[in-house]
């Protein structure tokens, strides 16, 4: 008996002053606020469109000018020549590819757009994860200490003579019991912290998320939903990009038309004895597409686009069920939580299971019980509310909002 209730306080010893003092508490919008403004995944997808900004900036510029500088020696002639070389893009290709490096900034910055959803949800989700085990702690620690005062009261019974030990025994075992789980549960809090302080860019043992899993706001009709899914950011990024491959396709279609350039410069002519002359040199100079006439390359970049409009229909079909099977699912769990919170407080059971078992009515088997089972409904409140919002976060996902609707 001595060894048993050392264990026993032991473990209650080990969850006493279990609590989150001192701490950084976190809101979820403020998690999601830091996890956009400051986290590294946030930075990763900001990098993606400015490097599309600059290779929008350096597309369609006109190629370098050239310089030559030659001699040439005949017996007593020597001739210099000094030209410059100007290209001139008379094909229209340099403004085309312009415009095609304006089409991959718009689908880099959609698919950025989407990026941002994706990590929204991501978010949302390791908060509520975490908020959803700090409360199962709390229940399980609400408990462990009504069972404490109930272990107090049947020691104190027992030294007088007033109760059997079996009811001492079945009581301490419970409260082993929830102390064990408060002890998983607490780790399952440490783990979940260490998942969002990555998310949020802070110190993981300094977090605690801040808030209660109720709905803060009704479901988003489906129909709405289905509609703002057609303008997700990865369905916007596939439309761009088949609009870039296709002006690509026209830019290397106009490789038929001769390149032109303008040259410019000076001769200089000296023979021996008679002195040297100079005058200028003006030409123009044309490029031959013999080899490469710009028809397979145009060919390869219209397949390529009529190959991302396809991806762009077969995703936007993906999106389309996803949302549909995400809205169901949060419609169902949003009933689940509603029907399982019409049963009542079950408080009320420990109550009356305490009083009859002062009266001599109820066993210490069925008081236990009573304790068990509203546990495990307050238990079942807690994950039938996280999984509501859980579902949700993927329906906001589904449909590529930023925030969930």
């Amino acid at each position: 008996m001595i060894k048993r209730n050392a264990l026993v306080l032991g473990l209650a010893l080990a969850g006493a002053g279990w609590g989150y003092a001192g701490q950084r508490a976190i809101t979820i919008e403020e998690a999601v606020r830091l996890a956009l403004d400051v986290g590294p995944s946030a930075r990763a997808i900001a990098l993606t469109t400015e490097r599309a900004m600059a290779e929008e900036e350096a597309a369609g510029r006109w190629e370098n000018p050239s310089i030559s500088l030659s001699r040439e020696e005949t017996g007593g002639t020597s001739e210099t020549f000094a030209s410059l070389t100007l290209p001139l893009p008379i094909a229209g290709r340099p403004g085309l590819e312009r415009s095609a490096a304006r089409l991959a900034r718009e689908g880099t910055e959609a698919a950025a757009r989407q990026g941002r959803a994706d990590l929204v949800a991501l978010v949302r989700e390791a908060f509520l994860d975490l908020l959803a085990a700090q409360e199962r702690e709390a229940v399980l620690a609400d408990t462990w200490v009504s069972l404490d005062e109930l272990t107090g009261i049947l020691k104190a019974r027992e030294r007088e003579g007033e109760s059997s030990g079996f009811d001492l025994l079945r009581v301490e075992r419970e409260l082993a019991a929830i102390a064990a789980e408060r002890i998983v549960a607490r780790g399952q809090v440490a783990v979940l912290r260490i998942h969002l302080g990555v998310l949020v860019a802070l110190p993981a043992e300094e977090l605690v998320a801040e808030g209660d899993l109720q709905a803060t706001a009704p479901l988003i009709p489906l129909d709405r939903a289905l509609l703002a899914a057609d303008a997700r950011g990865d369905l916007a990024a596939l439309d761009s990009e088949a609009n870039r491959l296709e002006t690509l396709s026209k830019a290397a279609g106009r490789r038929i038309v001769p390149d032109l350039a303008l040259v410019a410069g000076n001769k200089t002519t000296r023979i021996d004895g008679f002195g040297e002359e100079s005058g200028p040199i003006v030409g123009l100079a044309l490029s031959l597409p013999v080899f490469d006439p710009g028809r397979r390359s145009s060919r390869a970049l219209a397949v390529d686009g009529t190959l991302a409009r396809a991806r762009r229909e077969a995703l936007a079909q993906r999106a389309r069920a996803e949302v549909r099977a995400a809205h169901a699912e949060a419609g169902s769990r949003r009933e689940a939580e509603q029907v399982y919170a019409t049963a009542g407080d079950p408080a009320a059971l420990v109550a009356m299971a305490r009083a009859a078992y002062e009266a001599g009515e109820m066993r210490i088997l069925d008081l236990v019980d009573a304790y068990r089972t509203v546990l495990e409904s307050r238990l079942n409140t807690i994950d039938l509310r996280a999984a509501a919002r859980r579902a949700e976060t993927r329906l906001a996902r589904a449909i590529g909002y930023e925030a969930a609707p």
